[in-house]
């Protein structure tokens, strides 16, 4: 499928590697080509067979024997699951990005084991039945679970970027395994809608960073449920809701920090810590250094204001 396609390029960088059991992993960057050849996709139709193209530079275009064409474009996600519906492939723009090749059966022992570890349920049957109605593959683009991912993804590392596609690519298994209906807000489908209340939900974590906000009191606030509330922010924003809140904390924090001369204690105040050795455990872990040694090389670095 995508694997055995990018191996014929015959140009370009890639660099391949085991996540897990029956996970390969491939970092690759492919020059323009001078004209854009379409090149036939090798038809793959082996069950529970699953890959995720990570796309960060260039474009894909996956043409279909029959109906319309599929393209992603950096930054975006093309999920492939059966070839045999395909007809060709073209490339451009110094394609470039990270593909995560999936063997269900040879991985389940992991996906399982990862799986229980998060709290999640995984069904690959019902994946490959979702993927089959979309004719084997599917782009995801400009949805709030994409954005949350590149926005994450271009701060780690590139041995941290491959290892975090491999953890999403399991996310996006058990979404698709999951997947509500359009109008609960689903992952499908670039431009779907996404529950207002989620968005409200999201926009109050925001502006409340300082408040105690628990999951009890934002399901009062909204009138959801917990299991609406956690499903539904995770598969919206593709993160825990706890997790992103965190996130927006430390954000907060980090640009205080920088930009104030606000005493640290007061700032782990100003975005909800109560104890500064819990801010300053969750801020290490996030900027791999305390808040005051954050201060200090910030200083250096940029004037600071009066």
């Amino acid at each position: 499928m995508l694997k055995e396609y990018l191996l014929r390029q015959g140009s370009g960088t890639g660099r391949w590697g085991h996540g897990m059991p029956g996970v390969q992993i491939c970092r690759f960057s492919l020059p323009e080509p001078e004209q854009e050849p379409l090149r036939s996709v090798p038809v793959c139709g082996a069950p529970l067979q699953f890959e995720a193209l990570f796309c960060m530079t260039g474009r894909l275009t996956v043409r279909a024997l029959q109906g319309a064409s599929c393209m992603v474009e950096a930054p975006g996600i093309f999920l492939l699951s059966d070839s045999s519906a395909l007809h060709s492939c073209q490339c451009s723009g110094n394609l470039g990005g990270v593909l995560i090749a999936v063997d269900a059966k040879a991985a389940k022992e992991s996906l399982v084991t990862v799986c229980s570890t998060l709290g999640m349920r995984l069904d690959t049957r019902i994946v490959k039945e979702k993927m089959t109605a979309r004719n084997g593959c599917m782009a995801l683009c400009g949805t709030p679970w994409t954005q949350s991912f590149f926005e994450t993804v271009r701060y780690l590392s590139e041995q941290e970027q491959e290892r975090y596609c491999v953890f999403k690519s399991v996310e996006l298994l058990y979404l698709l395994c999951t997947e509500v209906s359009e109008s609960n807000g689903s992952l499908s489908g670039s431009g779907c809608p996404v529950s207002h209340s989620l968005l409200e939900v999201k926009a109050y974590i925001q502006t409340h960073l300082s408040d105690k906000l628990t999951i009890a009191f934002l399901c009062k606030q909204f009138s959801l449920s917990p299991t609406f509330l956690k499903e539904g922010f995770r598969r919206t924003y593709g993160m825990p809701i706890h997790s992103f809140l965190v996130q927006q904390r430390l954000r907060r924090a980090q640009e205080l920090i920088c930009t104030t001369r606000m005493p640290i204690q007061q700032i782990a105040q100003a975005v909800g810590y109560e104890g500064m050795s819990q801010f300053n455990a969750a801020f290490k872990r996030e900027y791999g250094m305390t808040p005051g040694q954050y201060r200090k090389m910030s200083e250096t670095a940029t004037p600071r204001p009066f």
